[in-house]
């Protein structure tokens, strides 16, 4: 029952998670953005995160490369709000924490520089989050996710 709850929950926090940007790409694209929401499932269970991170990582960088300090903001928000949903549902695993955290550093920074619209700054945030995303899915490739898993010293 616990687990269907929480299930049921995720649904829900990505739903709303996904409205915000839902309205705005329906805004910028009419009848394209009315795409059927992505669902939680067991073969699937968080693939539809990932690939919403690196769909606001590639307008961060298009936003960067033509000074839309409101468009990198935004999505640096959306990255985040996305970390803290992810998080709550992979809270279990202590390195995932601690990669949550620095994504999280990354993406408030990155948010600070675009409202000071200081493209540098923004710049050099963006690098330390889409770094923060590499160290994440490096170390979940290197142990496997089940309860017993325990990382293992590189040979």
């Amino acid at each position: 029952m616990k687990k269907s709850m929480s299930g049921w929950l995720v649904a829900i926090v990505a739903l709303a998670a996904l409205s915000n940007d839902r309205r705005l790409n329906s805004q910028e694209k009419g009848a394209e953005a009315e795409k059927p929401v992505p669902v939680v499932t067991d073969e699937q269970p968080m693939s539809f995160w990932m690939e919403k991170k690196l769909e606001y990582s590639k307008k961060i960088l298009e936003a960067l490369t033509s000074g839309r300090y409101e468009d990198i903001e935004s999505s640096a928000e959306q990255m985040r709000l996305l970390g803290k949903i992810e998080g709550f549902v992979r809270r279990r695993s202590p390195s995932y924490t601690s990669h949550l955290q620095s994504f999280d550093l990354a993406s408030r920074e990155l948010t600070r520089q675009s409202r000071s619209k200081n493209i540098e700054g923004a710049t050099l945030a963006f690098h330390q989050l889409t770094s923060s995303c590499v160290a994440c899915h490096q170390s979940l490739r290197e142990v496997t996710l089940t309860p017993e898993a325990k990382p293992t010293a590189p040979k």
